[in-house]
């Protein structure tokens, strides 16, 4: 069993839809989870340092905490009776602010939110996406249309050769939440994974030669490496996707070629300026595709199952 019990839904007053909500509700009532909307509101001026008297700061944070707590809470009809629901509103200037202050006080095993295309803005200016993604301490959802899933197609990407310690960790977490997922709503698991074209990077160094068969090693090494992951948690062979190039772009061009419904991939969190500038695989993958996608980090690892 997925063990999904408590879900974190993040809404935001900004988005004309809440496209979030709707996959919320349909996970919550196949995988028998709760709910819990959250939105945050905020005004400098109802701070300490403003101009306004104590009193007035006081009366008008009040009456901004209503007028959100109002809005969140006119969702909960759309919501069925099996579903329990609560409402969360914070005084944070940011969503993702937000979001960690509610998980320091509940443990959720899954946050869902809806998300719009970004631009290298909302990168330099902390856009609330990215910082769900780097800091959240559970599994992301960003969910890109309010459609259902149609396709029956969840595809987990990796990257199969990494010898590093915390690759390995975040390949095993993808893959046994896509197994997990994959099992529970009984569709077709995929593992899709990525690997360089050598002869780019041996040309950006022309005085060194690349051997004959460099190419056919990677390639090989990629293969036998996606092969065991496969094996170990039982997808088909002809499940098994890889691609030459970037990651971002390649994992996005199989997502489109099987109709994939949700990518389930993983993130180290690059920090500083090579984050902003660069970014991470699961950051740009998510304006790339058209699917939801769920990005894991090295702790989100899948609980067993009680059974």
């Amino acid at each position: 069993m997925l063990d999904i019990n408590h879900i974190l839904v993040v809404l935001d007053s900004e988005h004309p839809e809440q496209i979030a909500l709707d996959r919320a509700l349909w996970l919550a009532r196949s995988l028998e989870a709760d709910l819990t909307l959250l939105t945050s509101t905020y005004e400098a001026y109802c701070e300490d340092h403003s101009s306004l008297d104590q009193e007035t700061r006081t009366r008008v944070k009040q009456a901004l905490l209503d007028k959100s707590e109002k809005w969140i809470n006119s969702f909960l009809p759309e919501a069925e009776n099996s579903i329990s629901i609560s409402t969360e509103v914070h005084w944070q200037k940011h969503l993702h602010d937000a979001v960690i202050e509610s998980m320091r006080h509940k443990d959720f095993d899954l946050v869902i939110k809806g998300t719009q295309p970004h631009n290298l803005l909302d990168r330099i200016f902390t856009h609330t996406d990215w910082n769900l993604l780097r800091h959240c301490p559970a599994p992301v959802m960003l969910v890109k249309s309010a459609k259902p899933w149609a396709q029956n197609r969840v595809l987990a990407s990796v990257d199969a050769t990494s010898g590093d310690t915390g690759h390995q960790i975040i390949n095993d977490n993808i893959l046994s939440f896509a197994e997990h997922l994959s099992d529970h709503f009984d569709t077709d698991l995929h593992l899709a994974n990525s690997y360089p074209l050598v002869a780019v990077a041996f040309a950006m160094v022309p005085e060194v030669t690349a051997p004959d068969d460099i190419q056919k090693y990677i390639t090989e090494q990629h293969e036998e490496a996606c092969t065991a992951l496969a094996r170990k948690y039982n997808i088909q062979p002809d499940h098994v996707h890889i691609g030459e190039g970037d990651a971002d772009s390649v994992i996005a061009g199989i997502a489109k070629d099987i109709d994939a419904d949700v990518v389930v991939v993983g993130t180290v969190g690059r920090e500083g300026i090579a984050g902003v500038l660069i970014g991470n695989t699961a950051e740009l993958l998510v304006d790339k595709v058209a699917c939801d996608v769920i990005v894991i980090k090295p702790s989100d690892g899948v609980k067993p199952d009680a059974d």
